[in-house]
């Protein structure tokens, strides 16, 4: 495992020493300009039309349903101080998801599974099957959506895409979340967003559960509300904003904004900034705490490269929590956030799409971030991911990522996190 780690290593470092928030590129290969870097209030993208059913209906309800099969396969490889875990698990999901019945309501299930392909044992860590190594199926989304005017309701069990709550789909299969929630365009280029969860079924288990009880409060049940807004555009300048709260269990507050210049035709620059506030309320039933994260990144974009800076400062209280998904810190890698009480980060990254010297399909990317705690501590990680898609052909979509992850702690037992990915699409 480590001389396969290796080559992915010098392979992603060869073009060079991305981007971090790498949660937003758990199912995408990363832009190749700086204008199209996806933030945390980025939408998920609507399913396109299937073509199976077109000559049956005129109704574009029948007509634009799509049948789609995604399936995955993932070994993992953990070293840590619990010694050395390989997992190799295979599964996916199943999507149904109909048309637009008078442009006013859509329908949309998704089943999952995840099994263990290799027999693994009990107090199974690696997140791809639940901790007893048993694999299982789950009802992952049933969602209505309805829609009038400028405005998109999407009730009951879905995905979302969220600072600090999100898909996080970097195992076998996603969270998802019982939510109830309405996105619309209130002014030109002015998205808000509102809404309630309710439960959540986290990526190693097959059950919804209330929000409280993933934050570690079992004893309560307790819902998630948010609302937020952005404005501007991403690709050129924007501002985004959000807040949740968690009654009787803490409150986070989020806003990113960013701004690209386009120095030439081939030529970007962008430069983002973050701040998060998050704290106890009410009855503080995970205690007492109250921290902030600032943070910065410059990037650019020239040939097919692009480079990345990012600095972050978390507040010496607390460190930053995430129970329902990833958070979205500028430096957050695969195996540390870089958030702890009183870290401040740095980082680097560079990616490359190769497609620009005849290698179509093929993208790299690698990130290093140094993290300086107090009292002279420290931990330091590198990152290195290899992508390879076909794009044309039978196997159009058929979708290889390589992933190698070193984290080292000044103090303790450093951690290797290897991955294989094999993910396929199929849309009817």
């Amino acid at each position: 495992m480590r001389k396969v780690a290796a080559v992915l290593l010098a392979t992603a470092l060869c073009v060079s020493l991305a981007r971090a928030q790498s949660f937003l590129f758990d199912d995408t290969e990363p832009p190749e300009e700086v204008s199209d870097l996806p933030t945390p209030f980025s939408p998920i993208s609507e399913v396109e039309p299937g073509t199976a059913l077109k000559g049956l209906s005129e109704d574009s309800f029948i007509r634009d349903t799509a049948l789609s099969l995604r399936p995955r396969f993932y070994y993992r490889s953990v070293r840590n101080s619990l010694g050395v875990q390989d997992t190799f698990a295979g599964g996916g999901a199943v999507d149904l998801t109909t048309g637009w019945w008078k442009g006013f309501l859509r329908i949309g299930v998704t089943g999952y599974t995840t099994q263990p392909l290799v027999a693994v044992k009990n107090n199974n860590r690696s997140g791809l099957v639940e901790s007893d190594g048993d694999g299982f199926f789950t009802l992952g989304q049933a969602w209505v959506k309805l829609r009038t005017g400028p405005a998109t309701a999407t009730l009951y069990r879905q995905t979302l895409n969220l600072p600090f709550i999100n898909m996080n789909d970097a195992r076998m299969i996603p969270n998802t979340f019982e939510a109830y929630q309405v996105r619309a365009e209130v002014w030109r280029d002015v998205q808000v967003n509102a809404g309630y969860i309710t439960q959540m079924k986290g990526r190693d288990t097959p059950d919804f559960v209330p929000m409280s009880e993933v934050a570690g409060a079992p004893q309560v049940d307790r819902g998630t509300a948010f609302a937020g807004f952005v404005a501007g555009k991403e690709t050129d300048a924007y501002l985004g904003a959000m807040s949740q709260l968690t009654p009787d269990l803490f409150c986070t507050s989020y806003v990113q904004t960013g701004y690209t210049w386009n120095v030439t035709d081939l030529f970007e620059l962008r430069g983002d900034l973050q701040f998060a506030d998050q704290r106890s309320v009410g009855a503080e039933y995970v205690g007492s705490f109250a921290t902030q994260l600032y943070g910065g990144r410059l990037s650019a974009s020239y040939g097919g490269a692009l480079f990345s800076f990012a600095y972050t400062n978390t507040a010496r209280d607390s460190n930053l929590r995430n129970p329902f998904g990833a958070d979205p810190a500028f430096n957050m890698l695969m195996i540390s956030d870089f958030a702890q009480a009183g870290e401040q980060s740095y980082g680097f990254g560079i990616s490359y799409n190769f497609a620009k010297i005849g290698l179509s399909g093929l993208t790299a990317f690698s990130n290093y971030v140094y993290g300086a705690l107090p009292q002279g501590d420290w931990e330091q990680e590198i990152n290195a991911t290899v992508d390879y898609r076909i794009l044309k052909g039978p196997l159009n979509n058929l979708w290889l990522r390589l992933r190698y992850a070193f984290n080292e702690p000044g103090t303790g037992v450093p951690v290797e996190d290897f991955r294989v990915i094999l993910n396929y699409t199929f849309t009817f």
